[in-house]
């Protein structure tokens, strides 16, 4: 299936693994410290998870809106980089807020200008991908994932020596330079169907329809919505949990960069196993492998066995990311790859984070952080009955 009206070459493979660098590194850069600034600001469990779920609702309504605007013109990445500059933008601001309220004004706008970014940067890689037949998905994800590596352990040195301010300073300067490398791809989509899928609203019902009368994407579905669910407490408190145990920063981004350095070989090793294997095969695996990091930690909770976990979750999210993405696009109806992919990153975990980030807050406020990777672990399960479901196993 043909994913671009033009021929690609190796200056835009470059540039969008650059691109990729910059991008996820940005949220290398942030991300793994943004609970603990919330903590920091004296906000609860339950009011980080509410920020959560701001954010899913705005993205929620937000997704179709930006799809509908791509579909008129010729260069859609020009909306990837508005998005990106203006999420540069807000999160700077956001760094300066102490009032909750504040926050959640924020959070809402910045979601609003940025939700379309990631669906369309993974339809961009796919159509390089696509014209450069000896680099496979995972030859160009990988780049985030070093990307990540590299800025998580940068960050947590610079929070620790001047202050969490850093980490929003350095997340604007990587997302204006990820700008930068987007505009060096040659590649141009043109308006028209391929764009047009692009939205998670076009067509709308009929693309709902066409999931839930689709086995294989109904499977994916019920997994993705069990594991997104189970480990959204997990995924916003581990840090602090972390913290509690008695790792500093620096400790926090060198966990976060064990794992992301492991992706780097996992990543190409994810390619081959999905040509082989197939897409669905290796997502069961990967929450096979999830399912074991947890147990390890609620069996011996301690810093080196999260360190432990970081390592196999490295394995498990490049078996995760590249198989969901191959299987998205390999079970999705002809020029409609984009519209299943803003649907499956968009649409659907916004619904989830809607309930679960609120519910992982009260969580953690409820049992603290220790339970969450029991539930994360029982979620997880769920989510890999639900893709032997999908496949037809019994």
């Amino acid at each position: 299936m043909a994913l671009t009206s033009e021929t690609t070459d190796r200056r835009d493979l470059w540039s969008v693994r650059l691109y990729y660098f910059t991008w996820i590194g940005g949220g290398g850069f942030l991300f793994p410290f943004i609970t603990l600034f919330y903590r920091q600001q004296g906000l609860s469990g339950t009011e980080i998870g509410w920020l959560s779920t701001v954010g899913a609702i705005v993205a929620l309504i937000a997704a179709p809106w930006w799809g509908r605007l791509s579909d008129r013109v010729t260069r859609p990445q020009r909306l990837a980089q508005l998005g990106l500059i203006a999420s540069a933008a807000f999160t700077l601001l956001l760094g300066q807020q102490t009032v909750f309220g504040w926050m959640v004004v924020i959070v809402s706008v910045e979601t609003l200008m940025s939700a379309g970014v990631s669906p369309l940067s993974d339809m961009l890689a796919l159509n390089v991908m696509h014209g450069n037949e000896h680099s496979g998905f995972g030859s160009i994800r990988l780049w985030g994932s070093l990307g990540w590596a590299v800025m998580v352990l940068l960050a947590g040195g610079l929070i620790e020596r001047y202050s969490l301010q850093s980490a929003f300073v350095g997340y604007a300067i990587l997302l204006l330079l990820s700008v930068w490398f987007m505009n060096l791809l040659r590649y141009r989509a043109t308006a028209g169907a391929e764009n047009a899928s692009l939205s998670p609203g076009f067509q709308l019902h009929a693309d709902w329809r066409r999931l839930l009368r689709d086995r294989p994407l109904m499977g994916l579905a019920l997994a993705l919505a069990f594991v997104w669910f189970a480990t959204n407490g997990l995924r916003q408190f581990e840090a602090v949990y972390m913290k509690s145990l008695g790792a500093g920063e620096s400790l926090i981004g060198l966990a976060s960069t064990i794992g992301a350095s492991i992706e780097l070989p996992a990543m190409l090793w994810a390619d081959r196993l999905v040509r082989r294997y197939g897409a669905g095969r290796i997502l069961q695996i990967s929450f096979l492998l999830d399912v074991i990091r947890f147990i390890a930690v609620l069996l011996i909770p301690a810093v080196p066995t999260i360190l432990f976990s970081r390592a196999v979750g490295g394995i498990s999210f490049s078996f995760y990311v590249v198989a969901l993405t191959l299987f998205i696009r390999d079970h999705s109806p002809l020029g409609h790859v984009a519209t299943m992919l803003a649907i499956f990153t968009v649409t659907l975990p916004s619904l989830i984070n809607i309930i679960g980030g609120p519910a992982g807050g009260w969580a953690f406020d409820q049992f603290g952080a220790y339970w969450l990777y029991a539930i994360s672990a029982i979620g997880t399960i769920l989510a890999w009955l639900a893709m032997r479901w999908g496949s037809g196993h019994r």
